[in-house]
């Protein structure tokens, strides 16, 4: 291994080739859009749930009902997370259209293109473990609790 001396590891760039960087970029992109499929798929559910369960809150407090304990319990709508597909797009478009030979990639592109090191990913991770875990207003059952834990295991790499 050659001596890098006193040289800033931050200063180090990957010398790559487009194709390399295309085949590992569509294969993070299709594992998000699965993944991103699953969450969608579980938020349909959960805003079913969340329409009963207001239902219920709003009779109770046109009726009088409502008590301290459920206005403290009052539904959240549940939040479909921005799809992010577009951010892969952009750079394998890019690549595809490079007639470059070999791309110098800094450390934060490499771990972004090769790591998935993306912020948006380490958001659309952080949701899947609320959605796993069934965290407070997920309005999820057992069924779909598995269906974020199967996606989540697709991160598990």
């Amino acid at each position: 291994m050659p001596d890098l001396g006193d040289t800033d590891l931050m200063e180090i760039h990957a010398v790559v080739t487009p194709t390399d960087i295309l085949a590992v970029l569509e294969k993070h992109r299709d594992r998000y859009i699965k993944t991103l499929d699953d969450v969608k798929r579980i938020y349909e559910a959960q805003t079913e749930r969340y329409a009963e369960a207001y239902k219920e809150y709003t009779q109770k407090e046109i009726s009088g009902e409502l008590t301290e304990t459920d206005k403290r319990a009052k539904p959240v709508e549940p939040r479909m997370p921005p799809n992010r597909t577009k951010k892969y797009d952009r750079y394998i478009a890019l690549y595809k259209a490079t007639q470059a030979e070999c791309v110098y990639l800094s450390v934060e592109h490499f771990g972004e293109f090769f790591l998935d090191e993306w912020e948006f990913i380490r958001t659309h991770i952080e949701h899947l473990r609320v959605l796993r875990a069934g965290g407070m207003g997920t309005f999820l059952n057992a069924d779909l609790s598995a269906v974020a834990a199967n996606a989540l295991m697709m991160y598990r790499s």
